[in-house]
């Protein structure tokens, strides 16, 4: 056991806590003054509530990876997919607050002349490209929020697909990767599948865990125990500057959660769950437990799928799969109280989570 690792990994987790508890205060009055809340169409007494809660997780996460735990080989590419990927998510979270916030008008027409660009009917194009665009834009709401507000699910999606891309164009060029552990079996090379995988993981586990996040506390809590789990293996394969990374990660999360537990003071936003699963996806990568992670997320991706599965299944057979999707209303639906449905997923994403660990190490 690296034990001087490990006390520089607490060592970490306890500035990131630290500092992530002394900003929330203030960015949870900032949010509250201008009004930057959004409109839950499930919850009631959740109207009004703030939202963005993740960009202050994300900037304690950055600041201090970058003053204190540099590195160019492990730290690096998790940091800036993560702030990419909760960029995004953060430009969404302010055009949909914006329109009912205090803020300045500007940003509208900012928004409107960046993303009005990319609608078909501006573009001059054949027309099998323009059906192939309509098409896409069809597929790409089954993996998106609602088009009521923010940015449009397409648009989204393009975002979305060009950091997968970036990540498996990294992993397989750069790098050079082209295999996926499997347990008891090792490394299996599969070739030119590999940036195709990583790309598709990617999608999957980002949208997965925006879905999942709509009960409070249910998101962060799951994240918490899914980054504990790669904390442990990064240790485990003595991945040190990766392993300070994860718990720095965990330091910064348990602060949003002290203040989204129910009733939820702040909301994480797009910022937050598109950061988590950004990061989780690469954590996923580097540590080449691809597999593995298929238990860590495990509630994460049951939840996330059930969305789109639900939409699927109305569309075509005319039947719900579920009685609310994602999974988490289904339970509320039955009776449940949020604070039930929280604790219960915590406790599968907890067993979960640590079976993932131990898948990894055989």
């Amino acid at each position: 056991m690296d034990y001087l690792g490990l006390r520089l990994d607490l060592i970490l987790f306890f500035i990131t806590f630290l500092v992530t508890f002394f900003l929330y205060p203030y960015w949870i009055n900032f949010v509250y003054k201008f009004n930057m809340g959004e409109v839950s169409e499930v919850h009631e007494h959740k109207q009004g509530i703030p939202t963005m809660g993740g960009f202050v997780f994300v900037f304690s996460i950055s600041m201090v990876t970058i003053l204190l735990n540099r590195s160019r080989t492990q730290t690096l590419l998790p940091l800036f997919v993560c702030c990419l990927a909760g960029l995004l998510g953060l430009l969404d979270d302010f055009a949909k607050v914006y329109a009912k916030s205090g803020l300045p008008f500007f940003w509208e027409q900012i928004y409107s002349k960046i993303f009005n660009i990319s609608k078909p009917k501006h573009l001059s194009i054949p027309q099998l490209i323009s059906r192939f665009w309509q098409k896409f834009k069809e597929v790409s709401r089954f993996v998106g929020s609602s088009e009521k507000n923010g940015m449009q699910t397409y648009q989204k999606f393009i975002f979305q697909g060009l950091i997968g891309g970036f990540i498996s164009y990294w992993a397989y060029f750069k790098l050079g990767w082209d295999y996926i552990w499997f347990p008891l079996l090792g490394d299996i090379h599969i070739g030119l599948l590999y940036p195709i995988v990583i790309f598709l993981l990617f999608i999957v586990i980002l949208n997965a865990v925006g879905f999942t996040d709509g009960l409070d506390g249910l998101a962060g809590g799951l994240a918490f125990f899914a980054v504990i789990a790669f904390w442990l293996i990064s240790r485990t394969l003595q991945y040190n500057s990766l392993a300070g990374f994860c718990a720095t990660f965990a330091g910064a999360l348990l602060p949003f959660l002290y203040f989204n537990i129910y009733p939820a003071r702040i909301m994480m936003g797009n910022v937050g769950s598109h950061a988590i699963g950004a990061t989780l996806a690469v954590l996923a990568v580097v540590t080449h437990r691809e597999i593995a992670f298929l238990f860590i997320g495990l509630v994460f991706l049951v939840d996330g799928i059930s969305s789109p599965l639900q939409q699927l299944s109305v569309k075509y057979t005319g039947k719900r799969l579920f009685m609310m999707a994602p999974l988490h209303h289904h339970f509320e639906k039955m009776g449940w109280p949020e604070t039930k449905v929280t604790f219960r997923f915590w406790v599968f994403g907890l067993v979960a989570a640590f079976f993932g660990v131990f898948i990894s190490l055989i």
